[in-house]
């Protein structure tokens, strides 16, 4: 991953752009309670089902839920925890950088960033493609409601190119 190092002036505060799932100023268990409801659901619909399959056929169906909850509710939280860490939530823009924070990264109210320089920006009407450092981003635009201000920062920022030379971590 290409990071560079940058201590930012007051003067130099980078732009902040907030997504569609930012959880805000909520806890992190309460974000990830809100979050566990629909992968539970969907996890939990099978065992439900075969339960009263086996019930209605006069089967035992203790074994659906004894066996097949826990593996429900363990799969849906792996479910939640995967697209906490994968849906992102915030953009900061410098010039010359961009850096990303996911909604896990949000919830942990670290505020240490990833710098990447900006090496690629696409748009088209549904999606942003954003390429920073060694990596390729492909971010919704309904999922940002300031996009164009957003797109307009980045290329901005993307032409005025990178303030500091970065160095391969």
């Amino acid at each position: 991953m290409l990071v560079f190092e940058q201590s930012l002036r007051q003067e130099e505060a980078p732009r902040r752009f907030v997504g569609r799932a930012h959880p805000g100023r909520t806890s992190r268990r309460w974000a990830f309670a809100r979050a566990f409801v629909r992968p539970l659901a969907v996890c939990t619909l099978p065992v439900m089902v075969g339960a009263l399959v086996a019930v209605l056929q006069a089967f035992p169906a203790l074994i659906f839920l004894t066996v097949g909850f826990p593996v429900a509710v363990a799969t849906a939280a792996a479910w939640t925890l995967f697209r906490m860490q994968a849906t992102f939530a915030e953009i900061y823009v410098q010039p010359g950088a961009a850096a990303l924070r996911t909604v896990w990264e949000c919830l942990r109210r670290d505020r240490t960033l990833a710098w990447r320089p900006i090496l690629e920006l696409r748009a088209t009407a549904a999606t942003l493609t954003l390429g920073l450092g060694d990596a390729t981003y492909d971010l919704d635009r309904a999922d940002w409601p300031d996009a164009d201000s957003l797109l307009e920062a980045l290329r901005d920022a993307r032409d005025a190119g990178s303030p500091v030379p970065f160095r391969p971590t």
